[in-house]
């Protein structure tokens, strides 16, 4: 049976946005224009038609200077594929924000980003509140740093690139944040100390299931982080501890 002509045009044409979408997925700090054609290997015209129609269905985001990357569109369709995760884990996210006051979220790596699939919000009059579905840098977060530290330190690298981009004065360059790899490794605690965001503060840990690897973050203001530190250390472990025990009935 042969296809008709628009038929074979349409194929081709979402053949070539999700080839978009594939060279994007490992590339947190996005891609020129120029950069996405050649790997690609199509013209730079045709990839800026395709990159205009992503964006504008916010499955890519464009940051100037020619920059493209993954959008917020995707990242909120790929929370849905945890949903057995995510309704488990909340009453225990919901917990651990009661017990230490402040936000507590429960987050997943998608290619070169860390995505947020529940956060139980602080009733603090100052708070930080990272909404689901939202999508932030992996190497400049506490989660980030738990969900990356799975992987080699060669893979980290050739994931993230020679060069991070510094988000705040406190940003790690990529080797102080192999070196974070391995105390996290070792600790089995990562730590984000307005590495992200200024004058915000976070601690997170691991949570290993069926489904894969995700992390458990306490984040707020880092003053109030930092001063109940090991209370928060304490409330993760515990959390960590009862969510693996209800998750283990997952196929």
């Amino acid at each position: 049976m042969t296809l008709p002509e628009s038929d074979r045009n349409g194929i081709q044409v979402i053949s070539r946005a999700a080839a978009i979408l594939r060279c994007l997925e490992s590339e947190p700090s996005g891609l020129s224009l120029g950069a996405i054609a050649k790997r690609i290997e199509l013209p730079r015209s045709t990839v800026q038609r395709l990159v205009d129609a992503l964006a504008l269905e916010q499955l890519l985001e464009l940051q100037g200077a020619g920059g493209v990357c993954l959008g917020p569109a995707l990242m909120r369709l790929a929370s849905h594929t945890h949903v057995d995760i995510t309704q488990r884990a909340r009453p225990f996210i919901e917990e651990l924000a009661q017990q230490t006051g402040e936000t507590a979220v429960l987050e997943n790596a998608n290619g070169g980003h860390m995505m947020i699939l529940h956060s139980a919000i602080s009733h603090q009059p100052l708070r930080v509140a990272p909404t689901a579905g939202t999508a932030f840098s992996i190497y400049a977060t506490s989660g980030g740093k738990i969900l990356l530290s799975k992987l080699s330190d060669e893979a980290v690298s050739k994931q993230l690139g020679p060069e991070l981009k510094p988000l705040t004065a406190h940003t790690p360059t990529l080797p102080a944040l192999l070196k974070q790899l391995q105390q996290v490794r070792d600790e089995g605690f990562a730590y984000d100390f307005e590495e992200h965001i200024l004058g915000v503060g976070a601690v997170a840990i691991g949570l290993q299931t069926p489904q894969g690897n995700y992390a458990i973050d306490v984040v707020g203001p880092i003053w109030r982080v930092k001063a109940e530190l090991e209370n928060i250390k304490a409330a993760l472990l515990a959390c960590q501890t009862a969510l693996s025990k209800a998750l283990r009935s997952i196929d």
